[in-house]
């Protein structure tokens, strides 16, 4: 593709065409090269993480129709692991957010690892460049899940969501994940199920350890929230807290 094939793609995405943002994204899959675009500010950009099965698509799932509600545009990059054969994404548990194809306002778009560590495929912080491009209000970075390495989405996000859910020993396993290093705010997940309330104290805990945060040069103990994504519970509480956080 020329120079000028590019800039004209470029100008297609942040007029909103979404097709045109699809075929770009593939072209930085495929090339490995990011379009040139300037840094401006302008879409809040969450990062969610946690060990597979605790509901991290879930909550995605309800943040999109939360923001959607409240007539905010939303772009979702979900980091998944890469096909054997193909070498494409896998989409795995994300058959849910299918509800949200047909919005104009709402964009999906599967990121394969391609062997690449740390949670984010190699051409993560590219793509999100242009997705900022193309001016959504909030974007979504759902990483794939893999425990020890997430540590990586704190590099391109705004703020840091860590799910976690009771029954999984994560109020134990959190620290030696390194979670508790990066996480500007906690959700324990599927709260309806017994020990939900005991993880959330345990993680509660570990923070009072851990070295303290500053967001904008102050003070910022990470909250600990409760919450049932699948019902919606909780999801509100959750939007404030990251509002919170990017207010500083």
């Amino acid at each position: 593709m020329s120079q000028s094939d590019h800039t004209e793609l470029l100008s297609q995405v942040r007029n909103g065409d979404r097709q045109a943002l699809a075929k770009a994204i593939t072209i930085i899959e495929n090339s490995g090269h990011p379009f040139e675009i300037e840094e401006k500010a302008g879409a809040q950009v969450i990062g969610i993480t946690g060990a597979p099965g605790v509901g991290k698509s879930t909550t995605v799932d309800a943040l999109i129709k939360l923001l959607r509600e409240r007539n905010f545009s939303v772009a979702v990059l979900a980091v998944d692991p890469s096909s054997p054969i193909s070498g494409g994404a896998l989409l795995g548990d994300r058959i849910r957010l299918t509800d949200h194809f047909t919005d104009s306002k709402v964009f999906i778009r599967s990121l394969a690892t391609r062997g690449h560590l740390g949670g984010l495929s190699a051409s993560t912080k590219a793509v999100l460049q242009l997705v900022k491009a193309a001016k959504f209000d909030f974007i979504i970075v759902e990483t794939v899940g893999v425990g020890q390495s997430e540590v990586e989405v704190m590099r391109v996000v705004d703020t840091v969501l860590v799910v976690l859910a009771p029954g999984m020993g994560d109020g134990i396993q959190a620290s030696k994940a390194g979670l508790l290093e990066i996480g500007d705010i906690y959700l324990v997940n599927k709260s309806d199920r017994e020990g939900a309330d005991q993880t959330a104290q345990d993680i509660s805990r570990s923070i009072e350890m851990s070295p303290p945060k500053t967001v904008a040069g102050k003070p910022w103990i990470p909250p600990v929230l409760l919450g049932a994504m699948q019902n919606g519970n909780g999801v509100v509480e959750l939007m404030d807290g990251i509002e919170r956080h990017r207010n500083g």
